[in-house]
């Protein structure tokens, strides 16, 4: 497959200056703008895996103004939430609570809080006042499963083992059911091939409210500190791995120019990424793992093509700067293919993934993009520019 049907003859060393100094520029006005220097002071914001604390989220049935979640949650005690409401779906507003743990907050202080929230977050429903029944959409399974082993409305025989075994898988299919109507807003939203008994229980002692907890997760400053110190020694070595095989794989000037091509993806992923508010957690550090993986591979096929040529007689008296450009055009249309075939798929989880895959593709869309990019006018440029400097035009060519 090709996308040109001759082969181009652009001359892209040439923009090589203006290219480096737009794409540093661009670096150094995203690290300017987050002050990473301040330490915790920092425009960056850290998921709850990375500072401990709660993370939630949230589903109320209609519309739902933000500014009542945080009224609801300062009137209940919790002053210090950090609100953000997304409209996913018509007719749910769904909202992330995030609230940042204390010092020497421990599992029991968390479980304490979450109820808080919940409490706090239930006061929102108007029928509430009315109908007195425990609330299906937050109830949880072990209260669901307790409640169905006393009445035994299937008439289950054995011990509590057996009777949690009985019933236990069912409360499972039930949750599953209410995950996916986020919030349930019909009994006829239960499972089709619920026992008549089970259905008839969840029907006369659960109402439907208008609030559905769909992540619920709480990590404690020390098991966060350990998230953080695993996160960045799988960085270290995924670094370090990718450069000891480019020196190993190719001469130094391919080492340097492939270094510094990864270094200005990894900069310009990290300072976009930050300037857009995005926020850091681990499934953001694995995709930023990736990028580093596409960079490398996008800019591998480039040296590639460029070491083949050297060995070839019509380029054994030519300037690098051709020796370059040639390669760069010859692997144009595979370069192309490949980063738009990524490219779509990391666009379709950022526009249709919602809020959940947003923070993660982000990542992927520029590591797309300053990949190919970099490939041409970040690793391509330091190659001539090592080899004019510390090598004269044949040395690539003698040491390929």
């Amino acid at each position: 497959m090709k996308i040109f049907q001759n082969l181009p003859h652009i001359d892209f060393m040439k923009y090589k200056t203006v290219a480096l100094a737009i794409s540093w520029g661009m670096i150094l006005l995203c690290f300017l703008w987050i002050h990473p220097w301040k330490g915790a002071s920092a425009r960056v914001k850290l998921g709850m895996q990375f500072t401990g604390g709660i993370d939630m989220m949230v589903a109320f049935k209609g519309n739902v103004p933000q500014e009542e979640v945080r009224n609801a949650l300062y009137a209940g005690g919790v002053r210090d939430a950090a609100v953000v409401a997304y409209k996913d779906k018509p007719g749910v507003t769904t909202f992330s609570i995030k609230v940042k743990a204390r010092k020497g907050q421990d599992e029991k202080d968390s479980s304490i809080q979450i109820k808080q929230i919940t409490d706090a977050l239930k006061h929102l429903d108007a029928k509430a006042a009315s109908d007195h029944r425990m609330d299906l959409n937050t109830e949880s399974v072990g209260v669901i499963v307790d409640s169905w082993m006393k009445q035994n409305p299937l008439g289950a025989q054995g011990d509590e083992t057996a009777l949690r075994q009985t019933y236990e898988p069912w409360v499972n299919k039930v949750i599953r059911a209410r995950e996916k109507a986020s919030p349930m807003t019909d009994y006829n939203q239960l499972p089709s091939d619920l026992p008549a008994p089970l259905r008839a229980s969840l029907e006369k002692d659960y109402r439907l409210g208008n609030l559905t907890i769909l992540k619920n997760e709480s990590f404690s400053p020390s098991i966060s500190g350990e998230w953080t110190l695993k996160t960045l020694s799988a960085v270290g070595w995924a670094l370090l791995a990718i450069l000891l095989y480019v020196i190993f794989r190719f001469t130094v000037s391919f080492s340097v120019g492939g270094i510094v091509a990864l270094i200005h993806d990894v900069l310009m992923a990290l300072g976009l990424f930050v300037l857009f508010g995005f926020e850091f957690s681990v499934p953001v550090v694995a995709s930023f793992l990736i990028l580093i993986g596409y960079s490398m591979a996008d800019t591998i096929v480039v040296f590639d093509r460029i070491r083949e040529n050297s060995h070839k007689p019509e380029y054994r008296r030519v300037d690098i700067v051709k020796l370059v450009n040639d390669s760069i055009n010859q692997t144009l249309s595979r370069t192309i293919l490949t980063s738009l075939s990524v490219l779509f798929v990391a666009l379709c989880l950022f526009i249709w993934g919602g809020h959940a895959l947003r923070d993660l593709s982000f990542p992927l869309v520029v590591g797309v993009i300053t990949g190919t990019y970099s490939s041409i006018f970040i690793a391509s440029p330091v190659v001539v520019f090592w080899d004019h400097t510390f090598g004269g035009k044949d040395k690539l060519k003698q040491h390929a």
